[in-house]
Parts: C-alpha cells; structure tokens; sequence
C-alpha cells in the first residue's frame, strides 16, 4: 500500500510534508495523537530541539504537546494549504486542507495558528533565515 504522505528534503527548509495524492478543501489530511509535556518539563524540553517540533498543548499552563506522525514535520507558510486543530480532550491535533493541495505539493501550516499571522519573529529568533517561494 502506498503512503498518502512523505517527507522530502527541501533546500534551505530541512524537509516538508508532502502528499502523494490530490487532497479536496476541508478533507482532513491527517490526525495526529499527542504527547503531553507537563509543565515541570516545559524548561529542561525549551532547552533543547525538540521545542522547535512542539505546540502549546494549554499555553496558561505551560504545557507542551509532541505531535506524532507527520504533524510536526509540516513546515511553516503564512498562507498555508493547511490548517490544524489541537482537540484535547482526545489528544490529538487534526490537519485539514484549507484549499485543494495537488499530488506532490508539500503540506504547509501557519505556525502561529490562525491563517495569515506573520510568524517571522519565530524564525528570526532561532536566527533561521526565510527562503520564499514564489507560486
């Protein structure tokens, strides 16, 4: 069985998340469960590169989540063709298509959550610079 999803290098990005496959507006592209990070581990876990592969799992609490699967290898796109949601209460994030992705288009999600937001402050911080690509 072929795999819906892989992973490609890409230069200047490390690797991305690609799709073997077209994927419509709204289809869910993946679901993803979660490991919890406690907030007692949130400083020795900031400490290290696995903080650049984990989301807020509750931000006032302080505690992380490590997304299994591919979902925290999506790499980063003001306008993404994807968006995420964190359902906690099963512990999983969901990827869905925000627009029709061709076959072999890599998946890209907006890192501060909301389509649009400029996340460049976060790339700029870990003095990684932005390669951009024009459609």
């Amino acid at each position: 069985m072929k795999k819906r999803l892989y992973l490609k290098p890409i230069k200047g990005k490390g690797r991305g998340v690609f799709c073997n496959t077209d994927i419509s507006e709204g289809e869910v592209i993946e679901v993803c469960p979660v490991i919890i990070i406690p907030a007692e581990e949130f400083s020795g876990l900031s400490a290290t590169p696995l903080m650049d592969y984990s989301f807020y799992f509750n931000k006032e609490e302080n505690t992380l989540s490590l997304t299994m699967g591919f979902g925290s290898m999506y790499n980063h796109q003001q306008y993404p063709n994807a968006v995420y949601l964190l359902n906690r209460e099963d512990r999983q994030m969901v990827f869905t298509a925000h627009e029709n992705i061709k076959a072999n288009t890599e998946i890209c999600i907006n890192y501060g959550g909301d389509y649009g937001i400029d996340y460049s402050k976060w790339f700029a911080d870990r003095d990684i610079k932005i390669i951009l690509f024009n459609d």
